[in-house]
């Protein structure tokens, strides 16, 4: 068994956020800051405004996506809406939406992911 075992195997199946829901049930959680490595999400924010780097975002409530969106612009990076939190599973890596693309980008790959 992996070192993480079920939850693991769970969260891989469904997707972090929406294993990590069903575990937490009431909270309203969204997926963002999941498809940058950490390495490059710092050589990546506070570019210039019409040069933004799109983040991808996934959740089911309105309101968190909209804190997520404000802090996510708070950054330096626009917000992507890709959909509810079960499309957060495209946000890892190795998937296609993993690395640094832009808002348009984002929308194009998202569109073949429905």
């Amino acid at each position: 068994m992996p070192r993480d075992g079920d939850v693991a195997v769970q969260a891989r199946e469904k997707g972090a956020g929406a294993a990590a829901a069903e575990l937490l049930p009431g909270v309203k959680l969204v997926r963002a800051f999941n498809a940058i490595g950490y390495a490059r999400l710092s050589e990546q924010v506070k570019r210039a405004e019409g040069d933004r780097i799109g983040m991808p975002i996934a959740g089911d409530d309105a309101n968190a996506i909209a804190l997520a969106s404000k802090l996510i612009r708070e950054v330096g990076m626009e917000p992507v809406l890709i959909g509810p939190l079960v499309m957060g599973k495209y946000l890892l890596p190795g998937t296609p939406l993993a690395g640094e693309h832009t808002p348009q980008e984002i929308r194009q790959i998202v569109s073949t992911l429905k």
